[in-house]
């Protein structure tokens, strides 16, 4: 690595939404309190936000899209 051009690293703490507090290194000097991790985010706890959709997406392309032959 070229000296000088890459920021310095410090140790932070990082606090979960549970209030778990993990230390890491980050560049930025300030700890950081999360909003989302992983603990309530739907991409790790399967739960969709947008299940009311139920096929709505579909049809406005359909729709959208009648006079194109695919």
């Amino acid at each position: 690595m070229k000296k000088g051009i890459h920021p310095a690293y410090h140790e932070i703490n990082v606090t979960m939404t549970d209030g778990n507090t993990v230390k890491m290194y980050s560049s930025v000097k300030k700890d950081l309190i999360l909003s989302t991790d992983n603990l309530n985010h739907s991409a790790w706890t399967g739960q969709r936000t947008n299940t009311g959709d139920k096929g709505q997406r579909a049809s406005a392309f359909k729709s959208k899209f009648a006079g194109f032959k695919f």
